[in-house]
């Protein structure tokens, strides 16, 4: 049974959001995936205190739910992430919950998981989701293979042949998907030098501040420190 796990920005639990994303899910075959939908208020999220421990200790200091979402989301096969657009943006809960991950998009912790990234608006902000929210999936190492935007006007998320036609589409990508290896993309591998460069630099941290480098160690123990692209990297380990 394969795992999608469906991270909903907004809190309403019959709103539009997730009708999108249900529509897409109900394609996919009972039998063969479990799907979990996941709302803000599911979990005890604290505000980020920009301490910047995470990114020394790799888990965030506040006592909260957090540790607990970040499993839902790395043991899942799929992961969905869509939120309605709120001032031009995704929602300051999808948003908070992103900050307490920071860390995870210095070490591709999605390590090329497939990802759907879907968005929800009213007029004219196709974009105000879907392209921050694919940057913050590339960064994480999750591989990006459907976007997709349902607006009110024109009224697709009222249209059932727009809505039936994409979700299939989506569905097909995420069968496809979910039965082959994690993938890299151009976008992964156009961050993958960059950030080897930044988190070699901190190979001498607790020597010389006394401060454990774990990024630099998530890098050194999964073995990403010896490639030169993380496609190889993937192709190496044989997921």
């Amino acid at each position: 049974m394969k795992k999608v796990f469906a991270l909903i920005g907004s809190r309403q639990k019959k709103g539009n959001t997730i009708t999108f994303v249900k529509n897409i899910t109900k394609q996919l075959s009972n039998e063969e995936f479990q799907v979990e939908y996941v709302f803000p208020q599911d979990y005890d999220i604290k505000p980020c205190v920009g301490c910047s421990k995470c990114f020394t200790n790799c888990k965030c200091v506040n006592k909260d739910d957090i540790e607990l979402l970040q499993q839902k989301i790395l043991e899942s096969d799929i992961l969905i992430i869509a939120s309605p657009v709120y001032l031009h943006y995704f929602t300051g809960d999808l948003k908070l919950i992103l900050d307490k991950l920071a860390w995870w998009a210095h070490t591709f912790r999605l390590q090329g998981k497939p990802v759907v990234v879907l968005s929800t608006c009213s007029c004219n902000a196709f974009t105000s989701v879907i392209k921050p929210l694919s940057s913050i999936i590339s960064y994480m190492g999750g591989n990006v293979i459907a976007t997709a935007n349902a607006s009110y006007f024109p009224n697709q998320i009222n249209n059932s042949k727009w809505l039936s036609e994409v979700s299939q589409e989506i569905a097909k990508r995420i069968s496809k998907y979910v039965n082959l290896p994690p993938q890299s993309n151009k976008d992964i591998e156009k961050l993958f030098p960059s950030s080897k460069y930044m988190v070699m630099l901190q190979s001498d941290t607790k020597s010389t501040v006394g401060v454990e480098p774990c990024e630099y160690n998530f890098w050194r123990d999964s073995g990403m420190l010896e490639y030169n692209s993380f496609e190889e990297y993937l192709q190496s380990i044989g997921r």
